[in-house]
């Protein structure tokens, strides 16, 4: 009985082994691209980052490769795109940023989507853009832009808007008198 048994084991191992093995590799085009969603991306055009949003969604920062000794020369122009988890929101492109921080507000003009502070990064300085982001007709529209001073954790991009008597408001930040102020420009959609 037990040569019997050993008999069908080694019978079954052979028939299992005599099917055509598949031998699947990568080739240098697969390992040279990135997949977010249905978009590919050559890894040498640039950079991912990738940055949680909330509980469900995922934003991923594709920004210029760094070149040697750049300082913002090197490249005709520095663009930075945002893609979202689930192709839930459009693609975002925004010039003039070799990265981004971002933070998705809750919906502040009651179209059931939500809006998107943007700061860019760049080579130097710790003043940048504050840009407000909300969806329009399909695609990212730039509703409201100020100055911010970002080396100063007193507000964050989360603490940027803030709810006044007529809707919402952008705090930015701005020099007088060799002071640091901080504003509140009024949001209107």
């Amino acid at each position: 009985m037990k040569n019997w048994i050993c008999l069908v084991i080694i019978a079954l191992l052979f028939t299992a082994c005599s099917g055509e093995v598949k031998n699947k590799t990568n080739t240098q085009k697969d390992i040279d691209t990135n997949n977010i969603g249905s978009v590919w991306i050559k890894n040498q055009d640039g950079v991912i980052d990738t940055l949680l949003l909330n509980k469900t969604d995922t934003a991923f920062i594709f920004k210029p490769k760094p070149i040697k000794d750049d300082i913002g020369d090197k490249r005709k122009e520095y663009i930075t795109q945002v893609y979202f988890s689930g192709n839930k929101f459009p693609v975002l492109t925004h010039k003039n940023a070799i990265g981004a921080d971002l933070f998705l507000t809750e919906d502040l003009d009651a179209d059931g989507k939500p809006e998107l502070l943007l700061r860019p990064d760049w080579f130097s300085s710790c003043w940048a853009s504050i840009n407000l982001y909300s969806i329009k007709g399909g695609s990212w529209k730039l509703i409201k832009q100020g100055s911010m001073y970002f080396c100063s954790d007193e507000y964050p991009l989360s603490k940027r808007i803030i709810k006044t008597e007529n809707g919402y408001g952008l705090l930015t930040d701005s020099l007088a008198d060799d002071k640091f102020i901080t504003l509140k420009k009024e949001i209107k959609f």
